[in-house]
C-alpha cells in the first residue's frame, strides 16, 4: 500500500479511525520479486497481505457480498493506481474471542455469525463453520487455519 497506508491499516486492521471513509481508496503495491507469481496468486480467492488487510477476489466478492452484508463491508482496490478485481474486507462484527491468555476461546460459540473480529484486539478474527461451508459450496479457493 502506498500513500495513506496508516489510515487504511488503522481502519481495517486496528479499527481505530473512520478517517479512511472520507476517501475510501486502497492503492496496493507489491514487490517486484512477486511479478512472476502474480497470475498464480490471483487464481485464488484470498490474497495474503503483509498489512493484515483481508483481500479477496472478484469471484469471492460476487458470490459472498450479500451473504456477509450485515457483517462486512467491501472496498474495491487498485494496484499501482490501476483498478483491479481485488476487494478489501472490513469486518464489522465484534465479539470477545480471546481468553485470559489471549488465545481463541475453546468454548467460543460461532453459530450466530460468519466472521468476527475480537473486541479488544481487532486484528484477530475468526470464521465460523458457516463461513467455511459457504466457501466450500461456491468452490472458492481458500485455506483455513484450525484454532
Amino acid at each position: 500500500m502506498k500513500g495513506k497506508q496508516e489510515i487504511v491499516i488503522d481502519y481495517f486492521k486496528f479499527d481505530l479511525s473512520n478517517q479512511f471513509l472520507k476517501n475510501p481508496r486502497i492503492n496496493l503495491d507489491y514487490n517486484n520479486i512477486f511479478s512472476d507469481q502474480l497470475s498464480e496468486i490471483l487464481e485464488t480467492d484470498f490474497y495474503y497481505s503483509s498489512s493484515g488487510i483481508l483481500l479477496f477476489s472478484k469471484r469471492f466478492f460476487n458470490k459472498i457480498k450479500e451473504i456477509l452484508e450485515d457483517e462486512c463491508d467491501f472496498y474495491k482496490c487498485y494496484v499501482r493506481n490501476e483498478e483491479i478485481d481485488i476487494y478489501a474486507m472490513y469486518i464489522k462484527r465484534k465479539n470477545n474471542l480471546l481468553d485470559e491468555d489471549d488465545f481463541i476461546k475453546k468454548d467460543l460459540v460461532t453459530d450466530d455469525f460468519f466472521i468476527a473480529r475480537d473486541t479488544d484486539k481487532p486484528y484477530i478474527y475468526v470464521v465460523s463453520q458457516k463461513f467455511v461451508d459457504i466457501i466450500n459450496k461456491f468452490k472458492l479457493k481458500m485455506n483455513f487455519l484450525e484454532y
